[in-house]
Order: C-alpha cells, then sequence, then structure tokens
C-alpha cells in the first residue's frame, strides 16, 4: 500500500518470528504482520524507557542512601567488613 512514510526492512529471525507468534492471539489472528511488528516496536520503547527511569531512580535512591547520615545499614559493620568476613 502507498505510504509517504519512509518504510524499513526487518529481518525475520527465530526471536523475531517467537515474539510475533506469541503474541498472535492478543493481537488478533487477522491483524496484518506489518501492523504487529509495529506494536511492539512502539510498546517495546515504551517499556525501555519505563526501565530507564527505574533505573535512574534507583541509581539516585542509592547515591541519596550512600551519603546519608543515616543509611540502612550499620557504619561500623561496614567498616569492619573485611575483618568480619576472613572469618
Amino acid at each position: 500500500m502507498p505510504t509517504r512514510q519512509e518504510r524499513i526492512g526487518v529481518v525475520r529471525d527465530d526471536a523475531l518470528s517467537a515474539a510475533l507468534e506469541s503474541v498472535r492471539s492478543i493481537q488478533g489472528e487477522t491483524t496484518p504482520l506489518a501492523a504487529r511488528v509495529r506494536d511492539l516496536a512502539i510498546r517495546g520503547a515504551e517499556a525501555l524507557r519505563a526501565d530507564e527511569r527505574r533505573r535512574r531512580e534507583l541509581l539516585t535512591e542509592l547515591a541519596e542512601w550512600s551519603t546519608s547520615d543515616d543509611p540502612p545499614w550499620d557504619r561500623e559493620v561496614l567498616a569492619r567488613v573485611d575483618e568480619l568476613s576472613a572469618g
């Protein structure tokens, strides 16, 4: 079907075939393959952005804990970790 949008080629390897097959019943048996690939790409990008946001949140939380005056660990034990683990 003609379009003004740029088209891209995607190799349908085993991993892509498995992904497409795993969502076929969810997306609809009659949904065109190109539409399924497009939907997976868009949802995959959303998931990657969410993962990155969560990773940054966790790094911020870790930085706050590590510089806190009252971290969620015992500083004395941490200072002696080598000595205590030599057991």
